[in-house]
């Protein structure tokens, strides 16, 4: 069985390969990976987990391209789709702190293409499935998710929900609220950030809206260069985050995603299950998440940091349970 199965946007991020100067955007650029759930498989696979992602991509050189790079990292691209559409593209812009600028080049692109019947129930054969937001802003879309969340929830496996606002992508900010209050009503986990809680609560109290839309599931809420908590049955841990240079904030949250989430496979931890009640396993799960995400940001590209992980990955041992 899998560990994870991440379901959602892959595509490629186009980052300035030199300095613009005075003009507005360079005239060299070089790809990486991205798209949320990719970054997350890739820093899960990276780890030891079992992980794969659902995603369309395009029948041409980009979404080859994109394939060879998970299967490369080994991530399962098994439920890879590939469709008529074109590979989706983001252009990256990044000021002097290194806070990414997304300028899209995704008009009807493979990844805004999956649709409830591209989904199988093998996809939901897995201990976690991941979504986040991003999925639910077209009426096709959020279909095909609640399919996914469906054959995932009746495989048994348990839901991790990302919520990761992108406010500005909707167009009506009441509808946006409504429908990531009722996607983290299926989460067993939670992880936002203070932005994230922020955009969903109108700016209002943040826990009280976890406490509201998901007050079953556990909580991971990261607070920028701040203290990450987790909270849940096993009551509130916290870990200050790591000091390091911000080259590119592009896959921070992805790749503490990543860290905290293999530390929970690692140790079997599910609702219901000793481990979940742990403060030791969840305290590790922040420790690995934080070194992942000061990976992440220390080089341009969600995963192109996210090497020489031995620090990581002895954290994330520290807490393995065999079967």
């Amino acid at each position: 069985m899998l560990d994870v199965v991440c379901f959602g946007e892959i595509l490629w991020d186009v980052f300035e390969a030199r300095p613009r100067g005075r003009e507005p955007i360079a005239r060299s650029f070089r790809r990486e990976l991205g798209g949320a759930p990719a970054n997350v498989a890739t820093g899960l696979a990276r780890l030891g987990a079992r992980a794969a992602v659902v995603g369309g991509v395009g029948r041409d050189r980009f979404g080859a391209a994109l394939v060879q790079h998970l299967a490369g990292d080994g991530v399962d691209t098994r439920f890879v789709v590939e469709l008529p559409n074109r590979t989706g593209l983001t252009f990256v812009v990044r000021d002097a702190r290194g806070e990414p600028e997304f300028l899209f080049y995704r008009h009807d692109s493979a990844d805004l293409a999956i649709r409830a019947a591209h989904v199988t129930a093998p996809m939901g054969r897995a201990r976690w499935i991941l979504v986040g937001s991003s999925t639910l802003m077209t009426r096709d879309l959020a279909r095909a998710t609640g399919r996914f969340l469906d054959v995932g929830q009746r495989a048994g496996a348990r839901v991790f929900v990302d919520l990761n606002v992108r406010a500005h992508l909707w167009r009506d900010h009441r509808t946006m609220r409504r429908a990531i209050g009722a996607l983290a009503g299926r989460a067993a986990l939670v992880k936002a950030s203070d932005a994230d809680l922020a955009a969903v609560s109108g700016g209002g109290d943040g826990l009280r809206w976890l406490e509201r839309h998901a007050p079953r599931a556990s909580w991971l809420i990261t607070r920028g260069s701040g203290v990450a908590s987790a909270i849940g049955e096993h009551g509130e841990v916290g870990a200050p985050a790591l000091r390091a240079p911000c080259v590119d904030a592009t896959g921070g949250g992805d790749a503490f995603i990543a860290g905290a989430l293999s530390a929970l496979v690692a140790a079997r931890a599910v609702p219901g299950s000793p481990a979940w009640r742990d403060e030791a396993v969840w305290r590790a799960a922040l420790r690995a998440g934080h070194i992942m995400g000061k990976k992440a940001v220390s080089r341009p590209g969600a995963v192109a940091g996210l090497v020489h992980l031995g620090r990581a990955r002895a954290v994330v041992e520290s807490v393995r349970r065999e079967p």
